[in-house]
């Protein structure tokens, strides 16, 4: 006999769905953080090493990993399609996970309510909201681990999120890029 779960399913049926965004996390991050770097890096003639190096680099450093892939002689473009693909994976691993603590949390399932019922009535909101996303990437501290879980507590739209997400990752990245290169220097 199946348990009823906080969300009003059954438990079997939550433990399916559980299972499943434990199964996509995985599949983002061997593919997009793992398979597709070293892919690119195979087509472009990089060494493994170089390439795991970069890949552990946007983990911890994020868009600055982009100085470290220019510090290898990598073309831009190439070091931009390696840490771009690496920050997709890590977006939608977050996503999957937030998902899932959604499913067995009343407590994240009360503020997502709380945070919907706030601004439900501002139009403006709810159709650019996610546009925020955008610059919301480039804030340290929250950057890359965080701004999924914003879009996932002002629940908009996974695809036009990720797409924004995207966006604001490519200018962080090439702004870090043409820092690196002496294209673009600060004024202070």
């Amino acid at each position: 006999m199946a348990l009823r779960s906080s969300t009003g399913g059954t438990q079997a049926s939550s433990d399916g769905t559980s299972l499943t965004r434990v199964v996509r996390a995985a599949a983002a991050i061997l593919l997009l953080i793992f398979a597709v770097p070293l892919i690119l890096g195979i087509a472009s003639s990089i060494g493994s090493p170089a390439v795991i190096t970069l890949i552990v680099s946007t983990l911890l450093l994020q868009a600055g990993a982009a100085v470290v892939g220019l510090g290898f002689g990598l073309h831009p473009l190439v070091t931009l399609a390696l840490v771009t693909s690496v920050a997709a994976g890590i977006m939608l691993v977050i996503f999957e996970l937030s998902d899932l603590l959604a499913s067995r949390s009343a407590r994240f399932n009360s503020l997502l309510q709380k945070i919907d019922e706030k601004t439900k009535n501002v139009d403006y909101f709810r159709k650019y909201g996610v546009l925020i996303l955008i610059p919301i990437i480039w804030i340290p501290g929250i950057a890359l681990y965080g701004t999924p879980i914003v879009a996932r507590l002002f629940q908009y739209p996974r695809t036009l999120s990720v797409l924004c997400m995207l966006i604001g990752w490519l200018i962080a990245s090439a702004v870090v890029m043409a820092m690196a290169l002496g294209i673009v220097s600060l004024a202070f």
